[in-house]
């Protein structure tokens, strides 16, 4: 555009104006950023899609996964009743199952020495395999005596059950009473020279069919059960086992039968011998024991005794 005005020399002069084009300003509110944040959005998602997939087998793969699904109950798991497990329950902060004592540690690592036995030829027995091998034994030296139809070896998840029972033609006690019959005595034997060389501690008990003890004199099967389970012990260790392989005999009368549906049946009479792992040895002496950890509450409220520590 153009005008004119007055002045210069011959009085006028041009004014021009200039008009820009505004073709740049409609760019600049386009929708082109739309769709950058549309596809930002797009690569979000399929990230976290990604982690959302990968995250179960991420625990899966994680050795700790496992122990604490099969074990929801506490921090020590169903360990805690089986003798099994390495964490401590705790009770207001204070453990009672405390870090096993030195000779505990000593003989786990004695034991762990794969293919090493003792001087005096003794070993400690833990695996299934270990087991397995320990009752086809039991079984051999049994048919050196021909008391293979007397004797029943199983291997079960708190060690070696070894079962010694009647048979057809032969009862291991005269009726009624405790006294050991030859052929069973001899079976002992063979079992106590095996027996000699483990480690692993054992638990002696017997048992009676549901038939009543005719005496009068408050003579039962708890008492004949009881003798009984003696007995056996007894012709074991004179037949050579240490007499401090046996933590326990017990009187089982009648309330355990090989066959609930007949508990009068002779099959239910027998001897058992329980061969211990170490986590039912030690389940054991947490029962019954005095050299672990435990607390003792009292007026004054409650209190933690360490290993080796007694009275209150």
């Amino acid at each position: 555009m153009r005008s004119r005005g007055k002045g210069g020399a011959g009085g006028e002069h041009e004014i021009i104006i200039k008009r820009r084009s505004k073709k740049g300003h409609e760019d600049e509110h386009g929708g082109a950023w739309k769709v950058a944040f549309a596809d930002f959005t797009l690569a979000m998602m399929a990230l976290f899609m990604v982690l959302w997939i990968i995250q179960p087998q991420m625990e899966m793969s994680n050795p700790s996964y496992g122990e604490m699904e099969s074990n929801p109950l506490v921090d020590g798991g169903a360990g805690i009743f089986d003798g099994t497990s390495t964490s401590p329950l705790e009770l207001d902060g204070m453990p009672i199952r405390p870090a096993p004592s030195e000779p505990e540690r000593q003989r786990d690592e004695r034991s762990s020495d794969a293919g090493e036995t003792p001087e005096d030829g003794t070993r400690r027995y833990a695996s299934s395999a270990e087991l397995q091998a320990l009752a086809a034994l039991m079984q051999e030296v049994a048919g050196q005596v021909d008391a293979l139809a007397n004797l029943e070896v199983d291997v079960v998840p708190q060690g070696l059950r070894i079962l010694i029972k009647d048979d057809q033609q032969r009862f291991m006690f005269q009726r009624g009473s405790a006294v050991l019959n030859p052929h069973f005595a001899r079976l002992l034997g063979v079992l106590a020279g095996v027996l000699s060389k483990v480690e692993n501690k054992l638990i002696i008990s017997g048992h009676t069919d549901a038939t009543p003890y005719r005496l009068q004199s408050g003579y039962n099967n708890w008492n004949l059960s009881g003798d009984r389970a003696l007995r056996a012990r007894n012709v074991l260790v004179d037949a050579g086992l240490p007499g401090g392989s046996v933590l326990q005999v017990t009187a089982q009368a009648d309330v355990m039968p090989l066959r609930p549906d007949a508990p009068e049946d002779g099959a239910n009479r027998r001897v058992e011998i329980l061969l211990l792992t170490d986590s039912a040895e030690a389940l054991y002496k947490e029962l019954f024991g005095d050299s672990y950890g435990k607390v003792r509450f009292s007026e004054s409220g409650a209190r933690y005794s360490g290993e080796g520590q007694k009275g209150i």
